[in-house]
């Protein structure tokens, strides 16, 4: 008998790192997907680009270029990590150095250019507003469908932290400051989710007879013009409450839909009631 293959048992306490097995289709739409987020980067860049531009108008280095990194290392020391989740699934990784994201947040919302520094205190309110808006701009560049922001959550990570992300970019600022580079992390979740064909209502077959029975039903004012009389300034500015008007009903009366003059009319009485008799259209002459 012929071995194909081997196979070997890994005890759980060996605490082996693994991955589940790719099938070969598998492996193939994960490079085509792979291979066009490569090609739209550029569009990550600009999203990225644009929502720090209030904070790199006012002293902080703008975007120059972004990069592919193949590796996967640990996060490090080196930057701050945040993490932005949509119903407790991680989407998107961004770190930064803190001096940077200091000196975007006290740009952006006003607090002028300062000198890089780098605070040892949590990030605040103002940075990870900034943060999310960043992460949630770059999302936005690639995915098919809309986001969300209020159902996005976002948290800091703990550094050294060891992720499994298929796809790693770097961002390179115009000016070189020595700082160490913006670098953002797809997941697996958010790659599946930037594939995902967004959905579309089907059309109903009676569409048409359903709006048409709506329109037949929409509510339209109809006005006809019985009479009108012509009264000089000085008689209108004298009216008293209690004055009687002399009216003459008009041989043919404007009939308007829509507030729009269609018909004319003839005003008669029927068993009892007032009612206006259309005769013609109004811009078609008579007989």
């Amino acid at each position: 008998m012929k071995t194909t293959a081997k196979a070997t048992v890994l005890r759980a306490s060996d605490q082996h790192a693994y991955r589940p097995v790719a099938l070969v289709q598998e492996r193939l739409a994960r490079s085509r997907l792979l291979f066009e987020l490569e090609k739209r980067q550029r569009l990550v860049l600009e999203a990225a680009g644009q929502a720090l531009t209030p904070g790199t108008d006012r002293g902080q280095s703008p975007l120059a270029a972004i990069s592919t990194v193949q590796d996967n290392p640990p996060l490090g020391r080196e930057l701050s990590w945040f993490q932005l989740s949509q119903e407790r699934q991680p989407l998107i990784w961004w770190g930064i150095d803190r001096c940077s994201l200091d000196q975007l947040a006290s740009s952006y919302y006003g607090g002028g250019a300062r000198p890089l520094f780098c605070p040892l205190t949590p990030p605040s309110q103002s940075e990870l507003r900034l943060i999310k808006r960043l992460m949630v701009a770059a999302l936005s560049a690639l995915s098919p469908e809309a986001l969300d922001a209020e159902q996005l959550e976002l948290e800091p990570l703990e550094s050294d932290q060891k992720l499994t992300a298929p796809l790693r970019w770097h961002f390179d600022w115009a000016k070189v400051t020595g700082l160490p580079k913006m670098q953002c992390l797809l997941s697996d979740a958010a790659l599946a989710r930037l594939t995902r064909t967004p959905t579309e209502t089907p059309v109903a077959p009676d569409l048409a007879a359903k709006l048409k029975r709506r329109l037949h039903q929409l509510p339209i004012r109809l006005s006809c013009q019985l009479a009108q009389q012509s009264l000089p300034t000085q008689a209108l500015s004298g009216l008293q409450p209690g004055e009687i008007l002399p009216l003459t009903l008009t041989r043919r009366s404007p009939v308007s839909i829509g507030g729009r003059p269609i018909f004319h009319a003839t005003v008669h009485s029927h068993e009892g009631q007032l009612v206006a008799k259309l005769t013609h259209e109004l811009h078609q002459h008579e007989d």
